[in-house]
């Protein structure tokens, strides 16, 4: 192989190689820099039940047992990717809240979001139970900003300000510290209502109000209104909540999480709601195993996307152009060795006519 040929071959090669580089860093690493297409998850959760209204002791009347109280409770959390679409997956969210004797509560959800930005979108499936959503429903965007993000409010069905406290090292990792805080605010998720009682006849409501953790003016507002009431007397509830967010920006991975949420019962009098009291009160955290789970599964998108948007590309990119130069030098070289052909190698001086007898 001539030194052209091999020159030639060099610069198109490095060229390509520096494309590819460019193609990895501008469209292959950006597209991976999204929500898995393979999570299947669990976190678990321990706290106390402060307060939990009872159905079944509610129904039998048994009104000195209607309200649990200060029951240690686990919490186990599912996430699973069901379906991906491009940019946009079917997400699956469920949780178990244990007592010493078994499931007390247990929720699902399944959300259809925009993988990048974690937001929800419209359903792009046939699942019917997506519901319409707004804002982060199941967790935080790959490259999290220091600003504030619309999270989803599942029992009002409407958005809360999840806003950015600070930076601080948390696990051994450089964290994003988030908050949110709302209500009392009207509980509207049909799913949630059914499972509370819309009304109560006035004698039960009688028998309740000793149970209820209320002061005394509070208890003799309520007695001087009740005769007052309809029978059965309709109820509303609200949902108030605050919670902590330690978030490793980089990966999105939420690294620990802590929340305390209250679920309170009112008289519901149309454009007025007399409180009553709370029918559950539950306070919990991220165990301390799964902040470790969550700490090297940040590690270890971290890593990835390191890989894929920094190493990978760029090093395309420097070796395709070191090629690509080497290639250049092998030609430049080339071309100053060659000597043109119809230059005389060793010219003879022509004879002199002149000096010959």
């Amino acid at each position: 192989m001539s030194a052209r040929t091999a020159g030639s071959i060099a610069f198109v090669g490095g060229l390509l190689i520096l494309a590819v580089g460019l193609i990895v860093q501008f469209v292959v690493a950006p597209a991976q820099a999204q929500f898995p297409d393979d999570v299947d998850r669990t976190r678990n959760y321990e706290g106390e039940l402060h307060v939990l209204l009872d159905p079944e002791a509610l129904a039998t009347e048994n009104f000195a047992d209607v309200l649990v109280r200060d029951v240690p409770v686990t919490i186990d959390r599912s996430i699973q990717t069901l379906e991906v679409d491009g940019r946009r997956a079917l997400v699956y969210d469920g949780s178990v809240v244990s007592g010493p004797t078994g499931p007390i509560l247990a929720s699902e959800d399944v959300y259809a979001i925009d993988r990048k930005t974690m937001e929800h979108v419209e359903n792009f499936t046939d699942d019917a139970r997506v519901i319409d959503r707004d804002g982060l429903v199941v967790g935080f965007p790959i490259g999290t900003d220091a600003d504030e993000y619309a999270g989803f409010n599942g029992d009002t069905l409407t958005t809360n300000t999840i806003s950015f406290l600070r930076e601080e090292e948390h696990q051994g990792l450089n964290t994003y510290v988030f908050s949110a805080a709302s209500g009392p605010d009207p509980i509207t998720d049909p799913v949630v209502l059914a499972t509370l009682p819309s009304e109560l006849p006035k004698a039960a409501v009688e028998n309740l109000v000793p149970a209820l953790d209320l002061s005394d003016e509070a208890r003799a507002g309520l007695a001087e209104v009740l005769p007052t009431l309809p029978d059965p007397i309709p109820l509303a509830y609200t949902y108030t909540y605050e919670t902590t967010y330690w978030v490793e920006p980089d990966s999105g991975v939420l690294v620990d999480y802590n929340k305390v949420e209250s679920r309170g019962v009112a008289i519901d009098l149309g454009e007025q709601a007399i409180p009553v009291g709370e029918v559950m009160n539950l306070e919990y955290a991220q165990t301390a195993a799964s902040v470790d789970d969550a700490v090297d599964d940040a590690n270890d998108a971290r890593s990835r996307l390191f890989w894929q948007g920094r190493v990978l590309p760029y090093g395309l990119i420097g070796i395709g152009a070191l090629v690509a130069l080497l290639g250049l030098l092998i030609l430049q070289r080339r071309r100053t060795d060659t000597v043109p052909a119809d230059r005389p190698l060793d010219p003879t001086p022509p004879a002199d006519v002149s000096s010959v007898s």
